[in-house]
């Protein structure tokens, strides 16, 4: 048995190369007869490239096909065995009829396919279809001055006194484009300074721009395009300081006792913030000034004052006024007659002889009821200082000071008053004498 099976190897082998001349005998053979007997044959080709280019209604009309849709096909071809034997995929281009598409949404579109090389076939691609998805491009600009935009700086951290007064960006406002609904999914937008850390001065930083959706949630979509990507954020730094506020009395006569007068201001203390250190050295501010000679019952209820501040300062307590209330229940207002013997005029010049035309006056006196009770009109003085003074022959009505002759007292003089004089030359006895 053994030897059977040696012979019949040692057979094969022997006979080895007609078995492989008559395989490939047989094989062309049957080629041959193939190409007469089937000349033509349906094929099918995979991975043609696919296409998509916009329409120019498209185009006028913003409309963009999203990524992600097939860009291989498969595509039915028929011809002769050898003119479609060693075809490929890189022998078609296919592009995607996109002559039907008015608007956004989703499509199952058909397929324009042309070969590209001299290839003799015919192209069946009726069946072949892509689903896509067209979406509408848009464009909105936020901006700083319309809220849309917002600028931070909240890694920064003034030193000492400093506040921050202001950010502001440059650009202050960037336009997105993208899809319809990658565009609405952002409400605001960002740009956030750089810097980290304290700061001693104004500072300026890049700053990064930030897409917020509607519940403040950080949008990452590289789909969405920016016209601006390199932003400056610039912080002004202000030096602050809180100050108590003060007003200040004028027409205050030498023997008035101002510590009399016990008044409250609202509010009792501002904070201003100054561009420079100046402000450092401020103790207090002084809100205005009062008037004593006009202060009546009346006005000593309430005196509305506005508060000022020098340029470049600001206002960080947002009080535009102040309220100055003064505790005088017990004031009241009287007027006196007083006398020509009370009327004295001082710093004449020696060529000229002055006499007092007025014999009285009506002077008007507020101050506490006990002491205004205890006043008399010979307490009262009337001056005409002609010091300085250009006088001219005849009668003059000239300017008087008037107070309240009595030491530390709570009574002032209020309105203003005149005396009336009668100039004339000295003659040459008076001027010899």
């Amino acid at each position: 048995m053994l030897s059977f099976f040696k012979n019949l190897l040692h057979t094969f082998v022997k006979e080895l190369k007609n078995i492989i001349i008559a395989l490939i005998a047989a094989v062309i053979v049957w080629f041959a007869i193939s190409i007469q007997i089937f000349p033509d044959i349906v094929s099918h080709v995979n991975d043609v490239p696919v296409t998509a280019v916009p329409t120019d209604f498209m185009n006028q009309n913003g409309l963009k096909i999203a990524d992600g849709y097939e860009d291989k096909i498969s595509v039915q071809i028929s011809g002769k065995r050898y003119d479609i034997g060693n075809i490929s995929g890189s022998d078609f281009a296919a592009s995607l009829d996109l002559s039907e598409i008015t608007s956004a949404g989703e499509y199952t579109v058909g397929v324009n396919v042309v070969p590209v090389n001299n290839v003799n076939c015919q192209i069946d691609a009726s069946s072949a279809s892509v689903r896509i998805k067209v979406e509408k491009i848009i464009s909105r600009k936020f901006s700083a001055a319309d809220g849309s935009m917002n600028i931070t700086a909240d890694s920064i951290i003034p030193d000492g006194n400093l506040k921050i007064d202001s950010i502001v960006s440059d650009p202050a406002e960037v336009t997105l484009t993208g899809s319809e609904e990658d565009i609405n999914a952002v409400k605001t937008v960002e740009v956030r300074a750089d810097y980290r850390g304290k700061a001693d001065s104004s500072i300026s930083s890049k700053g990064k721009l930030v897409l917020l959706g509607a519940n403040g949630e950080t949008i990452e979509n590289t789909a969405i395009t920016a016209d601006a990507s390199d932003f400056t954020v610039t912080v002004t730094m202000y030096n602050q300081k809180t100050l108590p506020l003060t007003v200040r009395f004028t027409n205050v006569p030498n023997n008035f006792d101002i510590d009399s007068l016990k008044y409250s201001i609202y509010p009792e203390e501002l904070t201003i913030s100054s561009p420079d250190d100046s402000i450092e050295s401020q103790e207090s501010f002084e809100v205005g000034t009062i008037d004593l000679s006009e202060l009546t019952p009346r006005y000593l209820q309430q005196i509305t004052l506005p508060i000022t501040l020098p340029e470049g300062y600001k206002n960080s307590s947002g009080n535009t006024s102040a309220i100055v209330k003064f505790e005088a229940d017990d004031y009241t207002f009287l007027t006196y007659t007083v006398p020509k013997e009370n009327i004295v005029v001082a710093n004449a010049p020696d060529n000229f002889d002055v006499e007092v035309l007025t014999n009285e006056i009506i002077v008007s006196v507020t101050g506490p009821s006990s002491d205004i009770a205890a006043l008399t009109a010979k307490n009262i003085l009337v001056t005409v200082d002609l010091m300085g003074t250009n006088l001219s022959l005849g009668p003059i009505d000239m300017n008087a000071e008037v107070i309240v002759r009595r030491s530390n007292t709570k009574c002032w003089v209020t309105g203003e008053y005149s005396v009336s004089l009668q100039v004339n030359e000295k003659s040459d006895e008076d001027t010899s004498q």
